[in-house]
């Protein structure tokens, strides 16, 4: 959601996690602009994690007189998020000092559920037009018969 710039997708789905209290107000834009510059290890088909990357992340945080500072402190960490989020900045941290290039987006859509929905909705769409294709030209043809749907029918009819 956040990569493919749904602002307002992302300000919704942290308020409803508990990210943004209810008292607090933000500009979804803002927060999207907060939020991407970590994001960039998964916007990339692979990224070299490195020292002076984290740095820069941890510096623009920490500025006092930036907006990123100000946005940052109205944030508020949930107690069900606290273990994971230590354990990726702690991961997060060994990649950048063994100076690890990593495939994190490919990481990302295979470990974490909702990550990749969109683009795994469309990935059905396509499987299941390439079967109706299939199935529309294999009329009469036993020939277009994948060998685990002949497998299954003929132990449907010895059994």
């Amino acid at each position: 959601m956040a990569l493919e710039g749904d602002a307002a997708g992302v300000y919704d789905l942290m308020r409803g996690e508990g990210f943004v209290k209810p008292t607090i107000e933000l500009d979804p834009e803002a927060l999207l602009e907060f939020l991407l510059p970590m994001l960039e290890p998964a916007q990339v088909e692979a990224f070299h994690f490195e020292r002076q990357w984290i740095r820069g992340q941890a510096a623009r945080m920490a500025d006092r007189g930036s907006p990123v500072y100000e946005l940052g402190n109205q944030l508020n960490l949930p107690p069900a998020y606290l273990l994971i989020h230590r354990v990726t900045l702690s991961t997060i941290g060994v990649l950048c000092q063994l100076g690890a290039t990593v495939r994190l987006r490919d990481e990302l859509e295979a470990w974490v559920t909702g990550f990749a929905a969109e683009a795994e909705e469309a990935d059905e769409t396509a499987e299941a037009d390439e079967t109706d294709g299939k199935a529309e030209g294999a009329e009469g043809s036993d020939d277009a018969e994948v060998p685990a749907e002949r497998a299954a029918e003929d132990a449907e009819t010895s059994a």
